[in-house]
């Protein structure tokens, strides 16, 4: 399971491996990018560069490129879906510990169940989603 660091650098990595110069991220007010929103917006595109949009000095929003958001967007699926796999993992062996006097055949049942059970409440809580 990533720490909310190795997260952020794994998101960093991916976005960034193969930029060949530094990153320049511009920080615009709110009635800056209001006003100029297209410019931004093109900038993000073009140069591949972040902008911050601040409100009363405090960073709230980022304008960055579809392709960065596409990134970025797949290293929070892979987060999610390592996190889920974790969960599983982890309730498959608390299942073993406690149930070490059961054949394998009623453990794999357990498993099961109780799999599908973790997959429900992830899916509940929108972390993992099913596509058909």
């Amino acid at each position: 399971m990533y720490s909310n660091l190795a997260f952020i650098m794994t998101i960093f990595d991916t976005i960034f491996q193969n930029r060949k110069f530094n990153i320049m991220s511009r920080t615009v007010s709110v009635s800056e990018a209001r006003e100029q929103l297209s410019a931004f917006i093109r900038w993000a595109k073009d140069n591949r560069d972040d902008v911050i949009i601040e409100n009363r000095g405090k960073a709230e929003a980022v304008i960055i490129s579809y392709e960065d958001y596409s990134l970025l967007t797949s290293a929070r699926k892979r987060q999610m879906e390592q996190e889920a796999l974790a969960k599983l993992n982890e309730l498959a062996e608390q299942i073993r510990l406690r149930n070490q006097d059961l054949d394998e055949e009623q453990v794999d049942a357990l498993a099961d169940e109780i799999a599908r059970d973790a997959v429900r409440s992830l899916a509940d809580q929108g972390k993992i989603k099913f596509q058909l």
